[in-house]
């Protein structure tokens, strides 16, 4: 997506001990999904010709054909954007984002024919090729996520059917060590990557809520406990990016997104988590001691960096917003103390004067990537534009912050 804007960053007053004011965030908030909604066209374009097309029933297969916007595609990013947009409409009680979405996965779901058949063609890059692709996690696990949703207002048979089929291979078909916890093999090594506790949590906890089988909330419990075993580093508080399990140990870097999609993760099972449940306790501790161990990494404008403990690197804007999110959440909630809501009240103002543009830009976002093992390839990770993977979560933070209230800021006041 093209970055599209060079409007000044909002600039707004901070006030000790209170949450920021909520017709600032409201407004940032609703800039940021008004700006999605402009840049969604539901088309393909022709990349050669420049040519645009609002149905596919008569498109060749070509790789030269795309979809015109990636905010139509089957993305990962646009199930978290979703997921925002459920929650920004009841808060906003605005149903123009339920609608959004409602037409979004109409469009996918309207044009699955040609989208099949670019996918049997093998044409590289394909537009929702994730969508028939599903061998990872990633193909389904937030952008099904939001269908859950879609689904209660709207049950058409084709998106049971879906639903029905990503649940059945998230429970019996996905990669698994021998403890259950998700993994990926691949050319030759089995790695497990924290992203991936995201692109599962979420939607095992609706896939309960979907069909009322426990064993989906379990396993999402067990996730987090696992994910947490195998790549928490108890020293500094925060999680590495991956580990190779061949190799017996972490990988090298404290990616800033990575510990993002975590802790959001967390927050989503807490969420809906029974008050009984005889491992909240345990739960509530993981994500305590992660939000301690990212406070001590949030730079001197509110804002954490690419690799959070780094100081030779640049601010990133999509960490910060689930940061911000995840601790605004988790004192809203009583997860936490609100001893620790400043956290969030300086992410927040780290966005509004870093990030996010008068128009809603989203600025500051790395680009997706896989991973290795030098530190060299996570500096060398530019921004993206258009910020698709981290604008959804901003929009989730301004979700959460408009919903805090006065804080303690210092206990010894």
């Amino acid at each position: 997506m093209e970055k599209t804007s060079n409007l000044p960053y909002v600039n707004v007053p901070e006030t000790v001990g209170a949450a920021p004011d909520r017709a600032q965030v409201e407004k940032a908030t609703i800039s940021l999904a008004d700006w999605i909604i402009r840049h969604t066209s539901y088309q393909f374009v022709n990349l050669k010709t420049g040519e645009t097309f609002t149905d596919s029933s008569n498109l060749p297969i070509s790789p030269d054909i795309k979809m015109k916007s990636l905010l139509n595609d089957w993305k990962y990013w646009n199930g978290v954007i979703h997921l925002s947009f459920y929650e920004l409409a009841a808060i906003l009680n605005d149903k123009k984002y339920i609608e959004y979405a409602k037409k979004n996965y109409e469009f996918i779901f309207k044009n699955l024919p040609w989208i099949k058949k670019m996918f049997d063609a093998h044409i590289p890059g394909a537009s929702a090729h994730q969508y028939f692709r599903l061998d990872r996690l990633d193909d389904f696990g937030a952008i099904a996520a939001g269908l859950f949703h879609i689904y209660k207002i709207d049950p058409r048979p084709e998106y049971k059917e879906y639903l029905d089929k990503t649940i059945d291979y998230i429970a019996n078909k996905q990669d698994r060590l021998s403890d259950g916890t998700f993994c990926r093999n691949r050319f030759g090594y089995t790695s497990l990557w924290g992203d991936d506790l995201y692109m599962s949590v979420p939607f095992l906890v609706r896939a309960w809520q979907y069909n009322n089988d426990k064993k989906h909330l379990e396993d999402a419990v067990n996730q987090v406990v696992n994910f947490r075993k195998y790549l928490y580093r108890p020293e500094n508080g925060i999680y590495y990016h991956y580990r190779i399990m061949q190799e017996g140990h972490p990988g090298v870097a404290h990616w800033g997104r990575v510990n993002g999609w975590m802790i959001v993760a967390q927050c989503e099972l807490l969420n809906v988590l029974p008050k009984d449940h005889p491992k909240r306790d345990e739960l509530i501790g993981i994500i305590k001691e992660h939000v301690i161990g990212l406070s001590r990494f949030q730079t001197a404008n509110g804002m954490w960096r690419q690799l959070l403990d780094k100081a030779d690197i640049w601010l990133e804007a999509s960490c910060t917003a689930m940061f911000t999110y995840a601790v605004a959440k988790a004192v809203n909630e009583g997860w936490i103390s609100d001893i620790y809501a400043s956290i969030a009240v300086k992410g927040w103002n780290g966005l509004v004067k870093e990030c996010i543009q008068a128009d809603g830009y989203f600025d500051k976002v790395s680009t997706g990537f896989n991973f290795k093992q030098d530190l060299c390839f996570y500096y060398n990770i530019p921004i993206e534009p258009g910020g698709d993977h981290g604008i959804g979560a901003a929009i989730m933070a301004g979700n959460e912050v408009m919903k805090m209230k006065e804080y303690r800021d210092c206990v010894w006041c």
